[in-house]
């Protein structure tokens, strides 16, 4: 928005990033691919992040290699707050003079007829910035009632799985529907500053000598405590703890170092100390899926589509809503999809789905991958990505519905396949004569 001129009012629930931050509660890692990075280059954003992701590392070493052949099949690691402190960093310094940040800020309610945000803020010196145009701030309230009106144009909102604004606009806007289509039971703790010492042994074969955001390294023993690490720019390993049926310190120590003889005794404990330290945050749950009538905010893919969209309409903001979501609905919903399948096919708890729908879901998933690794094999130049739903979804050029596309049409030919196949079989046994 600013990048076309327009004069842009961000506000923020949480407090502005500092440093320290990164080895805050709920800093996890998050992957990049193309379709994240081209909105960026668009958005003409340049971010320091480390060098391409080479592939998935896995407890026995084994290395799922990543295509790097071009740049639409790159990844990159980084962490959740140092990515967004490296956000507002490049934002202010490309288009400082068109958009005014408010930190602290809650949003409490839209009137939708007359165009007004009201937000609230608990905290005096995250009242408005200088230079600020909006309107009615009541700034000699007490620090626990200040309250801001403001009046918009086009009210955006990127605000996460329990979206206020999504909230909101189910009971004020017509044909605005919403389904949750799964609700995570899983939870996470988050563990930060793991160094590795002279002399100790390494967690998994070459550790020391990768880079950071080279490897997301997995534990995972079924029945187990999961972790998941990776390196930060310091050198230090970060992690997720999943998958943990309790916090008690003894049980989860004895799991851990049961389960997963490489990890050094002193991260073990590092990782009991941050993650059943009870005066510290209850565990997070990893979100839900919701399906969406309108909007449709798909991360930083659908800052490209809008701002396509917004040019499409001229700048319109008034036409830009609904022709966004015309625009962008299916592909959502596709994306939406293929999660749901991944979620049904590894039988995770919290799902809404019958035996039919699973077994559809694990039949599309399972067979989608053989077939493309089939036609690997047979035809690499042809076909140059071992399992095509991790390449198409990490490639901007590729619709999310073309993807799901031809994984339907992967299973469907793989059934086919073993359908003629036992047809044959059978007609080769009935030729034969019997003794």
């Amino acid at each position: 928005m600013a990048q076309r001129g327009y004069k842009v009012d961000v506000f923020e629930q949480r407090q502005q990033p500092k440093p320290t931050d990164t080895r805050s509660h709920r800093s996890y890692p998050m992957v990049l691919s193309s379709r994240s990075t081209h909105g960026l280059k668009e958005a003409g954003l340049q971010l320091p992040l480390p060098g391409p992701q080479s592939a998935f590392l896995t407890l026995t070493g084994r290395l799922d290699l990543i295509r790097e052949d071009d740049e639409y099949s790159k990844q990159y690691i980084v962490d959740r707050v140092t990515f967004g402190k490296h956000m507002y960093e490049a934002t202010h310094q490309r288009y400082g003079s068109r958009i005014t940040w408010h930190w602290g800020h809650a949003l409490q309610h839209v009137d939708f007829d007359r165009r007004v945000a009201t937000f609230s803020s608990s905290d005096p010196a995250a009242a408005l910035s200088q230079g600020s145009t909006l309107q009615g701030s009541n700034a000699d309230a007490p620090a626990t009632s200040t309250t801001t009106s403001v009046s918009y144009e086009l009210l955006i909102g990127a605000d996460g799985a329990g979206s206020k604004v999504r909230q909101l606009m189910q009971g004020a806007v017509a044909g605005m529907k919403v389904d949750t289509k799964y609700f995570s039971s899983t939870t996470y703790k988050t563990y930060h500053g793991l160094s590795l010492r002279q002399g100790s042994e390494e967690p998994l074969p070459g550790f020391a000598s990768h880079a950071p955001g080279q490897f997301i390294y997995n534990f995972n023993v079924k029945g187990m405590p999961t972790l998941v690490m990776w390196r930060q720019a310091d050198n230090t390993a970060s992690g997720m703890l999943t998958r943990a049926r309790s916090y008690d310190a003894q049980e989860l120590r004895t799991k851990i170092s049961s389960a997963y003889l490489q990890i050094p005794p002193e991260w073990v404990e590092s990782i009991v100390a941050q993650t059943c330290d009870t005066s510290g945050q209850p565990p997070s749950p990893f979100g839900k899926l919701m399906s969406t009538t309108r909007g449709c905010n798909l991360a930083l893919e659908s800052v490209r589509i809008f701002a396509r969209i917004l040019d499409s309409v001229s700048g319109d903001l008034d036409q830009a809503p609904a022709a966004f979501t015309s625009a962008r609905l299916e592909d959502v919903h596709a994306m939406q999809t293929i999660e749901y399948m991944q979620i049904l096919s590894s039988n995770a708890p919290g799902a809404n789905a019958n035996a039919l729908e699973q077994m559809i879901a694990k039949a599309t998933m399972l067979g989608s991958a053989l077939f493309s690794q089939g036609l690997h094999k047979l035809m690499p130049s042809s076909f140059p990505a071992p399992v095509y739903l991790l390449d198409g979804l990490r490639d901007a050029r590729v619709p999310y519905k073309k993807v799901l596309q031809t994984m339907q049409m992967h299973a469907v030919a793989l059934i086919a396949l073993a359908a003629t196949l036992a047809g044959i079989s059978s007609q080769v046994l009935q030729l034969v004569p019997q003794s």
